[in-house]
């Protein structure tokens, strides 16, 4: 309950009847005349709807007219009696008709002003209560609005880490390139040193034609055959090696573009996963605040509604 409906609240505190009857009674013990405008000043509060038949029920239990009359003597209520039938006239009849007739018509209103008090506490306490709800709504849509905003913060997020990601790739990839061109550098290496191999057997053979040709040289011959086979077998040996080296390279390069390639495909289907959790999840959030605006506007309807004056029907 907001400030002004507590405020109004106060101004309209009930009084018990005990309360009313008390105050009329205090009045009276006073030498003031009881009215509804003294007992509303003595108690500070009260509906004069209320006020009124009370007093009027106390007004007709204390007439003075018949405590009087309790108090005269045969002679003087015969005498009192003849005086009022030589004063009374067809004026004071119809004035006396006249007072009956506008106290019924004061018996409406009072039970018409009744009905519109009890209605107007009925419209207090419902906007009171509509009051909550909507205190309570606009509540929830605030903590809505920042669940909202932290999905859409975390969507963010996600997508500066998803081009981060893509980044980290690209470089990934140009790095494997580099290694791949290496990579085929050392394979022209070995095809050279298989080139430089081959043309040593061809020396090799040139090298036994010409000791088959001539015995002299034969010696000659055959240690430059000796020495060609050394360089062969050492070529071999360094020619398996390199080959060794650059399988081992190449297999090793290869698995690690395989996991890189499969762990970046992982992490690639796992953040689209999350962005469209996220958009799924931020789209049903939105579609709830935008009921609950609905639901604000409604009960903003009926309030207003509400609060309109409710005037009794003439």
């Amino acid at each position: 309950m907001n400030k002004g409906t507590k405020m109004q609240a106060n101004t309209r505190a009930k009084v018990t009847n005990e309360q009313i009857n008390h105050a009329i009674e205090q009045l009276n013990s006073e030498g003031v005349r009881p009215t509804i405008r003294a007992v509303r000043e003595r108690l500070g509060a009260g509906s004069p709807n209320r006020i009124q038949p009370i007093l009027a029920a106390w007004h007709d239990s204390n007439k003075p007219a018949e405590a009087a009359q309790a108090t005269l003597d045969d002679n003087d209520a015969q005498v009192f009696a003849d005086i009022l039938a030589r004063t009374r006239s067809k004026a004071v009849a119809a004035k006396l008709e006249e007072i009956t007739e506008l106290k019924g018509q004061l018996d409406e209103i009072t039970q018409a002003g009744q009905q519109l008090e009890d209605d107007n506490e009925r419209l207090e306490a419902e906007n009171t209560q509509l009051d909550e709800q909507k205190s309570k709504a606009v509540t929830l849509a605030d903590a809505r609005e920042q669940r909202i905003e932290q999905l859409e913060a975390e969507q963010t997020r996600l997508q500066t880490q998803g081009q981060e990601l893509t980044q980290q790739l690209a470089t990934t990839q140009a790095r494997l390139a580099m290694q791949q061109q290496q990579s085929q550098q050392q394979q022209l290496q070995i095809e050279q040193q298989a080139a430089a191999l081959t043309e040593a057997q061809q020396q090799t053979n040139a090298a036994q034609q010409a000791a088959a040709v001539s015995e002299a040289k034969q010696q000659a011959a055959v240690e430059t055959a000796v020495a060609a086979q050394k360089r062969i077998a050492k070529l071999e040996q360094q020619l398996e090696q390199a080959q060794q080296s650059a399988s081992a390279k190449v297999d090793a390069l290869q698995k690690r573009i395989d996991e890189t390639q499969l762990q970046r495909t992982l992490d690639a289907q796992s953040h689209i996963k999350q962005l469209a959790q996220r958009d799924e999840q931020l789209h049903v959030e939105h579609e709830k605040n935008k009921q609950l605006m609905n639901q604000i506007d409604e009960l903003t309807d009926k309030l207003t509604a509400l609060k309109k004056p409710n005037l009794p029907k003439k």
